[in-house]
């Protein structure tokens, strides 16, 4: 890794990796890393099988081809774990079958503790960002452990909650996350993804490069038709906020009715704001996806010294 002064932050990201806009929103994130714009933290699976965790891996693997450079470079996948564990989406087994795209994950304990993959994705970072589109189950369960909310408070920039569209699965949880979290909350409705969606020309066209990328093959298993992109929109937006690319409501609250089902209302005291596309900003977002997501796997630049701790080391090296 090329010294350049501040490191990116780092994107964590909770997520049940069972539908397509997922995949290729972890595609966008290596994008983005690639161009050294975040750099993913940590992923974790909730609500599905060891299919899914072993698809991340593989993605993972995909983007990072050969050895690691070191144990931080990249933390295991997270898996909720229960019993019975849920059953895989199509979409997973269609990678996770085939014998071409390398893993290192192949079993339960080639994974890490859910809640500790959570929290250490923030503490190998200085900064920090959160997008939960899975069951909030283990991102709440992480609050109780030892100095989270304070180390939550102090370098999680943004929680990013999407909505989906479908009930959520573990409504304490969320209902948890949304009292007593203590930063920042964005909430990332199903409408945003339906707004801009990736559109098949688009894939096709963005990912041509390749004759077999994981997360396209991910997104064919699931029926190959244009994507809702909640989770792309939810990452970009965090990453990219500077950028102008979407719109925030006012301040308002963020509830979950008794079906798991996410409600937004402007006022009261809330402190949650509501994402929303623009029509004029809808070709730069898609042509943001195309950019980052579309984009090749980069190799790693060579780990260089800070400029004086290298030209100090010159010195050393010419005294006799």
């Amino acid at each position: 890794m090329q010294f350049q002064g501040k490191l990116p932050i780092g994107v964590v990201y909770n997520t049940s990796m069972d539908r397509p806009d997922a995949a290729l929103a972890l595609a966008l994130l290596f994008g983005l890393e690639g161009k050294r714009e975040s750099r993913v933290g940590s992923v974790c699976i909730s609500g599905s099988g060891l299919g899914a965790a072993i698809f991340c891996d593989a993605v993972s693997t995909f983007y990072h081809p050969g050895p690691m450079r070191n144990a931080n470079q990249a933390l295991p996948v997270g898996l909720a774990l229960e019993t019975p564990m849920p059953p895989d989406s199509p979409m997973v087994r269609a990678v996770v079958d085939r014998a071409d795209f390398p893993r290192t994950v192949k079993k339960v304990s080639d994974t890490s503790l859910a809640e500790a993959v959570l929290r250490n994705g923030v503490i190998f970072n200085a900064e920090a960002l959160m997008v939960l589109s899975g069951p909030a189950t283990k991102l709440a369960k992480s609050l109780d452990l030892l100095d989270v909310p304070a180390l939550y408070k102090n370098r999680v920039k943004t929680l990013v909650v999407v909505d989906s569209g479908q009930p959520t699965k573990d409504i304490p949880a969320m209902r948890r996350i949304l009292a007593e979290w203590p930063t920042t909350v964005v909430y990332c409705g199903r409408e945003v993804g339906d707004a801009v969606p990736y559109t098949v020309a688009t894939i096709t066209r963005d990912f041509a490069w390749s004759q077999a990328h994981p997360a396209v093959e991910a997104w064919k298993a699931s029926g190959g038709r244009d994507v809702p992109s909640m989770d792309m929109a939810a990452i970009l937006y965090a990453v990219r906020r500077d950028k102008d690319l979407f719109a925030l409501s006012e301040p308002g609250r963020l509830t979950l009715d008794d079906s798991g089902r996410f409600q937004f209302a402007l006022g009261g005291e809330g402190k949650v704001r509501s994402l929303s596309v623009p029509d004029d900003k809808k070709a730069a977002i898609l042509s943001a996806y195309s950019e980052l997501a579309g984009a090749k796997p980069v190799a790693p630049q060579q780990r260089l010294r800070p400029p004086v701790a290298a030209a100090d080391a010159a010195g050393q090296e010419k005294k006799p």
